[in-house]
């Protein structure tokens, strides 16, 4: 079992606003995620019903996301995405990866 944490949050988009909610989730990302201590890697995935934008991370530690979401900017952040939807997380560590015939 990986010792990184993986982060999944399932957001639902407001009727309409999948893809504002995606660039919201890609800008966020690119800007302030990306550069947080412990940040190891995101992806985005967009539902194809148009409800839905998911994005997964992976980070060194619980504590990591624990401190990027006690930064003042994340509160500043949730509240642009509660423009265009909201979501749910969920926190756990890999048991099993496959990439490119190769199982983990």
């Amino acid at each position: 079992m990986s010792t990184a944490v993986t982060l999944i949050n399932v957001f639902t988009a407001k009727p309409g606003k999948q893809q504002d909610l995606a660039k919201v989730l890609a800008e966020g990302t690119r800007t302030f995620f990306s550069k947080q201590p412990g940040s190891l890697s995101s992806s985005g995935v967009v539902v194809g019903d148009g409800s839905k934008v998911v994005n997964i991370s992976q980070w060194h530690s619980a504590e990591d996301i624990a401190a990027f979401r006690s930064d003042p900017r994340f509160a500043e952040y949730t509240k642009t995405i509660a423009e265009v939807g909201t979501g749910e997380s969920v926190m756990g560590h890999t048991c099993y990866s496959h990439t490119g015939g190769i199982e983990n």
